[in-house]
């Protein structure tokens, strides 16, 4: 009889264990399963700048699933939720069940973070406790190019950086001496080659958010102004 108790309590054990494959459940030494736990988070994956909605899918033990700030008929989540983005969010710390964050710091990713969950489903008065880890991407600030790189003197222009990664909120172009005005701070400035504009110029745009910023240098290739007849 002993014997039997045993196998049949590890085949519960191997049931809970198996009902949501590849999520994180706390169980209870009765083996109760009314525990919350997670199965997906989403995003993970984002760029430097980037506002993002996180959501988590609870999966509970009848094999419902629902999300943390959703309810399915009578089912929802009673408790405790908070969030840590190990840096790679504004604000880190939330206690939203859907919490709405801005991503950061590209270059120091990926970042390592967890979501905390106390209560249940169910409205018991037991609080049982889940941690679920997950590990979020954040793709930094880069530029993969300048238009236009050629001009000639006399002539206008208007300049665009092309942004490979990453939300930019602002600019701050150099033009080398090779435009009027020789600088700007808008996405896309309106310039002048100068008259008397010869030769290569080295230039840079300089990229930036609230997180990090990105420098590209680039050559502008500008022909002198044609000869007046």
């Amino acid at each position: 009889m002993i014997r039997i108790a045993a196998l049949a309590g590890l085949a519960l054990l191997c049931f809970v264990l198996s009902s949501c494959a590849g999520t994180y459940r706390a169980i209870t030494n009765d083996y109760a399963t009314d525990a919350p736990f997670v199965e997906s988070i989403s995003p993970l994956h984002g760029v430097s700048g980037e506002e993002v909605t996180f959501e988590a899918t609870l999966c509970l033990p009848s094999g419902t699933r629902i999300k943390l700030n959703e309810e399915t008929g009578e089912l929802e989540y009673n408790g405790l939720a908070v969030w840590n983005f190990g840096g790679g969010a504004e604000p880190n710390i939330s206690h939203d069940l859907s919490p709405t964050v801005i991503l950061r710091d590209g270059l120091r990713s990926p970042y390592e973070c967890s979501l905390y969950l106390k209560g249940n489903c169910t409205g018991d008065e037991d609080n049982l406790e889940a941690t679920y880890t997950f590990t979020l991407s954040v793709a930094p600030l880069t530029v993969i190019g300048v238009t236009p790189t050629t001009g000639s003197g006399g002539s206008s222009a208007v300049f665009s950086a092309i942004v490979g990664s990453g939300i930019a909120t602002d600019y701050a172009w150099d033009f080398g001496g090779a435009c009027s005005p020789n600088g700007a701070n808008v996405a896309n400035p309106n310039v002048n080659f100068v008259d008397f504009a010869s030769g290569p110029y080295n230039c840079r745009v300089i990229i930036s958010n609230d997180y990090e910023l990105y420098e590209f240098p680039f050559v502008l290739q500008v022909t002198p102004k044609p000869a007046e007849n």
